[in-house]
C-alpha cells in the first residue's frame, strides 16, 4: 500500500511540473480547435491527436469532449473522444512498464497484489480526473495490472463521459451546460466509487 502511494506521489509530482512548464500549451488547444471547428475532418483528427497527448501535455480534456460533441455531434464525438481516451491510457500503461522494467529488478508482489484488488475502482473513478487519471496510468503499467483488463477498466469508464460530454455539447456551446456535464461527471465517479465498494465488500 504505502509503495503504491510513493509511486502515485512521485507520478502526480512530475505530471504537475509538466502542467506548469507547459501550461500555455492549454490555450493554444482550445484556440486550435476553434479556429477548425467548421472543417470536422480536420478538426477530429487534430483532437484525436490533441486529446491522446493529454497524457503527458495539460490538455483540457473535458473541454475538448464538450466542443467534440458541439461540432461532431454526439455519435462521431464520442467515438473520437473516446478512441483518443485509450490510445493516451494506453501510452500511460506502457510508459509506466517500461519504466517499471528500468527501475525494478524484482516484482514487487504486494503492489501488485493491490492493483488487482483495487486496480478497477481506481481506474474508473479517476476517468476524466485531471492529474490523477495520468497518474493512475503510469501507475498501473508500472506495477503490470494485466493489460486486457486495464483496457476494459478505461473503456468502461470512459464511455459514460464521452457521450455525456458529447451530449451535452450537442445542445450547444454555453458555459451552463458545461459545467452541468462536469458536475454529471463527477457524480458518475461517485457511482463508480460506491459500486466499486459494493464489489470488493462482497468478494
Amino acid at each position: 500500500m504505502k509503495k503504491i502511494w510513493i509511486q502515485f506521489s512521485m507520478v502526480a509530482t512530475v505530471i504537475i511540473i509538466s502542467f506548469l512548464i507547459f501550461s500555455n500549451l492549454e490555450s493554444f488547444f482550445s484556440e486550435l480547435l476553434n479556429g477548425l471547428s467548421k472543417k470536422p475532418f480536420a478538426y477530429a483528427a487534430v483532437s484525436f491527436v490533441v486529446l491522446t497527448s493529454d497524457i503527458v501535455l495539460p490538455v483540457p480534456s473535458s473541454i475538448v469532449m464538450y466542443v467534440n460533441g458541439y461540432v461532431l455531434g454526439v455519435i462521431f464525438g464520442s467515438i473520437i473522444s473516446l478512441l483518443s481516451l485509450i490510445v493516451s491510457a494506453m501510452i500511460g500503461y506502457y510508459l509506466g512498464k517500461i519504466t517499471s522494467s528500468v527501475l525494478k529488478t524484482t516484482t514487487e508482489m504486494n503492489s501488485q497484489k493491490f492493483l488487482n484488488k483495487y486496480g478497477a475502482v481506481a481506474v474508473l473513478l479517476t476517468r476524466g480526473i485531471p492529474i490523477l487519471s495520468e497518474s493512475v496510468c503510469f501507475v498501473s503499467g508500472y506495477n503490470k495490472l494485466p493489460f486486457k483488463k486495464y483496457v476494459l477498466y478505461n473503456i468502461v469508464g470512459y464511455i459514460p463521459l464521452c457521450i455525456l460530454y458529447a451530449y451535452c455539447g450537442s445542445l450547444g456551446y454555453d458555459k451552463n451546460i458545461f459545467l452541468l456535464s462536469f458536475g454529471c461527471s463527477l457524480i458518475i465517479a461517485a457511482s463508480f466509487w460506491f459500486l466499486g465498494k459494493s464489489v470488493l465488500k462482497s468478494e
